[in-house]
């Protein structure tokens, strides 16, 4: 019920008028708006900013937008129509200004009027699909705060029910036959036996009751496995199989678990604007998409062209070798543009007389990139990052930055858009952000990440 919701949302979340009708409805009926879609109506609070009409009624009419808003035309005028007779029945107006001075209460604000409207609102609903309360409730009896709690838990609701996803946190995807065996356990046990991988190589199980959750949390903890990956944190990082791939430029197995131990779990406590997403991709083949990430790694190998070995063949086996075709032999020599080569080493050793033999090693590092609603590729450090210390220096002065020039509900993309890539670039690559380091994480910083 929308009513049950309301207080939650307008005291304890200190949300508007609008943005609390909503919110509940979002609950209630599982509409699957996220925290930064719901803040769209934040503007609707207090009639307009304006005292024009009250917040509370225009949140209703989103719900009711979205409940029947796909109806004809006329019927659906309709239905807003009685609602908003039916508001101005019980309150004498349908406007912030004259409403305010009679409910809004100094510790309080609306709140009267917000639950009066939360009440109408399900009872309206309830006679257009023509039920009660009674004859059919709502089947989640777990309360919002429990639910954002377990949330921070890695688990997430089953809309309408009182039933989770409990989120598994893995090592980049591996786990081992006997905590295979467990979670398969836990599975039967405490959810509906059904496991899935998320797309950042969690184990999901499903169909966990709220009662058991604790239980759940204890079978899995006896081989050491832990819940988690949800919130505005570091998330799991996630990793390509570039260790084994025959085209992987370094051990991507061994330096995702590094940046797991150093980043997921030592900043596991300390909240970010929103979340940060790391990928490790062994190759320019970006099996990961890595710049779809807040950040991404690239292994890399920039090829050591020796001409004087160049014989200028007129079938070239480096010309022949290179994906992307940008080696060419072009009047009597071999010559590879270093703007465009991916450095992706696939030329190096192909050349008989030993003109190509060797290539240095090392990380290419995009930052600002994400997927979802709102998409943007990741922007490459100018910088060749040359060895595992300077990549995680790097790292966590990304963090840093996020945290310290980030606004709460934005991502990594938006900041990095906000301020510019250059500024962003500089700020990275410099020494400032470590020198600053313990003051940045003693900095108040609210998430605004909803999933």
């Amino acid at each position: 019920m929308i009513q049950d919701r309301a207080q939650y949302y307008f005291i304890d979340e200190n949300k508007t008028c609008s943005e609390t009708l909503i919110s509940a409805a979002n609950d209630a009926y599982g509409f699957g708006i996220s925290e930064e879609d719901l803040a769209l109506f934040s503007g609707f609070g207090g009639g307009l900013a304006s005292g024009s009409v009250c917040g509370a009624l225009a949140g209703a009419t989103a719900a009711l937008s979205r409940l029947y808003g796909s109806r004809e035309k006329t019927e659906f005028r309709g239905i807003v129509s009685d609602f908003v007779k039916i508001f101005q029945d019980n309150f004498g107006s349908i406007n912030c200004g004259d409403l305010e001075p009679i409910y809004k209460k100094p510790d309080t604000r609306c709140l009267d009027l917000v639950k009066k409207t939360a009440e109408l609102l399900d009872a309206y609903i309830n006679k257009l699909e023509g039920k009660t309360p009674e004859a059919e409730p709502c089947g989640c009896t777990v309360s919002p705060e429990d639910i954002k709690r377990v949330k921070g838990l890695g688990f997430l609701n089953h809309k309408g029910t009182n039933k989770f996803n409990g989120r598994i946190i893995t090592r980049n995807g591996k786990i081992s036959a006997e905590e295979a065996a467990v979670i398969a356990e836990a599975s039967k046990l405490y959810g509906d036996g059904k496991m899935m991988f998320t797309t950042r190589l969690t184990v999901e199980v499903s169909g966990i009751d709220y009662e058991n959750i604790d239980a759940f949390i204890a079978h899995i903890g006896k081989v050491g496995l832990v819940t988690g990956g949800t919130g505005s944190l570091v998330r799991p990082v996630v990793s390509c199989k570039g260790t084994t791939c025959q085209y992987g430029l370094y051990d991507t197995y061994a330096v995702s678990e590094k940046i797991h131990e150093r980043f997921y779990l030592g900043y596991h406590d300390v909240p970010l604007p929103h979340k940060f997403k790391i990928a490790c991709g062994g190759c320019p083949n970006n099996c990961v998409k890595p710049s779809l990430n807040d950040l991404g790694i690239v292994g890399a190998r920039i090829p050591s062209f020796d001409a004087d070995k160049c014989k200028g063949c007129k079938k070239c086996q480096i010309e022949a070798a290179c994906p992307i075709k940008i080696a060419k032999v072009e009047d009597g020599k071999l010559s590879i543009n270093p703007e465009a080569c991916n450095n992706c080493g696939r030329c190096i050793g192909k050349c008989p007389f030993g003109a190509l033999e060797d290539g240095e090693y090392g990380f290419r590092v995009f930052i600002g990139g994400r997927w979802g609603k709102k998409s943007s590729h990741g922007q490459m450090l100018r910088h060749f990052v040359k060895d595992e210390n300077e990549l995680f220096e790097i790292i966590d002065k990304a963090i840093l930055f996020f945290r310290s020039e980030g606004i709460s509900g934005e991502r990594f993309a938006d900041t990095i858009a906000r301020v510019g890539f250059e500024y962003a670039e500089e700020k990275i690559l410099g020494n400032e952000l470590l020198e600053k380091k313990q003051e940045i994480l003693g900095m108040k910083v609210k998430g605004g990440a909803s999933c």
